[in-house]
């Protein structure tokens, strides 16, 4: 018993402290990859027997008078990406009230300000 008691009284190396860290860590890590392979397994078998969802059908609803004709020097084609970048981004039902070029500097203003945000003060 005596000899027992001498061995656990030693100090833990610090080469055996991180093996038994790494041990540790590698056996939580197999754990959670296990349990995320579950997960996985479990989602791809609730899509296999769920129904594939039918597209909405279109509305015959009359579009608004701002997407019904496009502001003055924007093409149709730029004017209905944009409008659908608009639907895509925010979804459900908005309207377009006006499409049209910025009239202040603030873009430039900005850009200077960053740019001269960036020097050092000397």
């Amino acid at each position: 018993m005596e000899h027992f008691l001498a061995a656990s009284t030693e100090v833990v190396s610090l080469e055996t402290a991180i093996l038994v860290v790494i041990c540790a860590s590698l056996i939580v890590l197999a754990k959670m990859v296990s349990d995320l392979r579950r997960e996985v397994r479990a989602l791809r078998e609730a899509q296999a027997a769920a129904p594939a969802p039918q597209p909405a059908p279109l509305s015959a609803a009359q579009p608004s008078p701002a997407s019904a004709a496009p502001a003055d020097g924007i093409p149709r084609d730029v004017f209905a990406a944009i409008v659908s970048a608009i639907h895509f981004t925010l979804g459900g039902e908005h309207n377009v009230v006006a499409i049209g070029p910025v009239e202040s500097m603030m873009w430039s203003r900005e850009g200077r300000r960053s740019i001269f945000g960036s020097h050092s003060i000397r």
